[in-house]
């Protein structure tokens, strides 16, 4: 059904079945489909923890929550998933999604890094997650309810983005997506990233979304 702000919800219930070695390319696709009235989400067959997944998927809690439809389930954790989501507690900060599978509720002494994205007022809504492993570092951005110029808000995310992976780390991989188009960023410890422009128009709320992965810098020390 179309409803007044233009967005299309289909009334029926839908299950979503991602995969493991889908790009960021096949992950828009799939996350970023038409939004059904009930939805179910099942990661059997996406048994590594992957920021791709997680970013897309609050990302989709997040614009459902702003049209006022019910909480996205999910189902068919690995027990990878399980606990990382326990020993960062990611359920209980405040993401617009369920688990149907229990996660327990660990006692950890992590403590999460803060990323410096966002925060300028540009969204209602924001969103931001960082992920660490030895030698690299993910981390997603997600906002809705647009408040200012979107060309402002990309902007600003840009130069927040391009501070913090340059200081330590190098770009990998990025990916930045908007309600009409997206930027896919590729590096190799080059000066400038290639970049590959898509318009890529959907029926959902305005909305801004970055996923990228950095590795580390190697430390320096001098004589």
């Amino acid at each position: 059904m179309n409803r007044s702000d233009g967005s299309l919800v289909s009334s029926s219930t839908g299950v979503f079945y991602p995969y493991q070695h889908q790009d960021f390319y096949a992950m828009d696709s799939l996350f970023l489909s038409h939004l059904k009235q009930e939805e179910v989400w099942d990661f059997q067959s996406v048994s590594q923890v992957h920021l791709g997944f997680l970013g897309f998927l609050t990302l989709r809690g997040f614009l459902r929550e702003s049209l006022s439809l019910p909480k996205l389930q999910v189902q068919g954790l690995s027990k990878h998933w399980k606990t990382y989501l326990a020993k960062v507690n990611f359920l209980g900060k405040g993401v617009p999604w369920e688990s149907k599978d229990f996660i327990p509720n660990l006692v950890s002494d992590v403590t999460l890094p803060l990323t410096e994205f966002g925060g300028k007022g540009h969204w209602a809504t924001e969103f931001h997650w960082e992920k660490q492993d030895k030698e690299s570092t993910s981390v997603f951005f997600a906002a809705t309810d647009k408040q200012s110029d979107g060309d402002v808000a990309i902007s600003d995310l840009m130069k927040d983005f391009l501070h913090y992976s340059q200081t330590n780390h190098y770009l990998e991989r990025a990916y930045i997506r908007k309600e009409n188009s997206s930027y896919l960023y590729l590096n190799s410890k080059e000066a400038n990233p290639r970049v590959f422009f898509r318009e890529n128009p959907t029926d959902l709320p305005e909305f801004l979304f970055l996923v990228a992965e950095l590795k580390t810098k190697p430390s320096t020390h001098s004589n």
